[in-house]
């Protein structure tokens, strides 16, 4: 499954959500009343102003906690759009339960809290998924301009020789953006992450060579992806160049490298189907 793109991410997108959102179901609920809200809650136009701006209010704080852990989860494990949408969903089913306990406390519990829980169900979802799909449309529609551009750029440096050849040679930068390493990519077997290092693995005479970069798998990226040196498991990039044979094991699939002395490359399951077929491209 394809991992959520960096535009949802984004500083301006986590505030429409954590603001833009609330204050547009605020002003939806005082202005379209949906569902004859004002008299299922049997109050006034003023009422349910104030009851609105306490469930925007509680929407406010629901999804600030629910962005912030998505940001801490997806440092760790990539979140697909699979496990967004499941979020979003569990995001909303929360936001349901805190209004439904608000508007049950406010009406003085007349009605059981689990008989009031559907109506909210109802209109919660109905005012969030507009907001939500026009959010997600327009992260989609930055994430392709970037790739557009990223593309451009790409193209460009592959017209003129700089990336894609084998004696291509790539720098390595740390977290301070310096200058650390310089390889050519047919040197590069693979890149291992190691805690808040990555070695970059290379053949210096013949011998196996491991360069410890202070760095992040995320932050080379680019650069190994467009020198055929592709993720394949979330700690490891390989070089397609490097492959002999991908085999299966007894723990899953791994890339035996031309190298004999090389260890063998785990590819996981996430990563298995773009490697093999890129390998299969690179090698017809």
């Amino acid at each position: 499954m394809h991992k959520i793109p960096d535009s949802y991410f984004k500083g301006n997108m986590l505030a429409s959500y954590i603001l833009l959102i609330p204050l547009y179901a605020f002003f939806f609920l005082i202005g379209a009343r949906p569902f004859h809200l004002d008299t299922f809650m049997n109050v006034t136009q003023d009422q349910l102003a104030f009851r609105s701006a306490i469930m925007a209010s509680i929407e406010i704080v629901v999804v600030l906690i629910s962005r912030l852990s998505m940001l801490l989860t997806r440092s760790k494990h990539h979140i697909n759009y699979t496990g967004f949408v499941i979020w979003e969903l569990l995001e909303g089913l929360a936001i349901t339960m805190f209004c439904a306990l608000f508007v049950w406390l406010m009406d003085q519990r007349t009605m059981p809290y689990i008989e009031l829980l559907p109506k909210m169900f109802i209109i919660t979802f109905s005012i969030l998924v507009f907001p939500y799909v026009i959010l997600a449309l327009i992260a989609e529609i930055k994430d392709r301009d970037i790739r557009l551009a990223k593309n451009s750029v790409t193209i460009e440096k592959y017209a003129t020789g700089q990336i894609g050849r084998e004696d291509s040679t790539l720098p390595f930068l740390d977290d301070k953006k310096s200058l650390k390493l310089a390889v050519t990519a047919n040197a590069i077997l693979y890149v291992e992450a190691a805690d808040n290092y990555v070695n970059i693995c290379y053949l210096n005479n013949d011998k196996l060579v491991r360069f410890p970069l202070r760095s992040s798998m995320r932050s080379i990226e680019q650069i190994c992806e467009s020198n055929n040196i592709v993720r394949c498991h979330r700690s490891y990039y390989v070089n397609l160049r490097k492959i002999r044979a991908i085999q299966k094991g007894p723990d899953g699939l791994f890339a035996e490298l031309t190298y004999a002395a090389a260890p063998h490359i785990p590819v996981s399951t996430t990563y298995s189907e773009t490697v093999t077929g890129k390998f299969s491209t690179l090698t017809n």
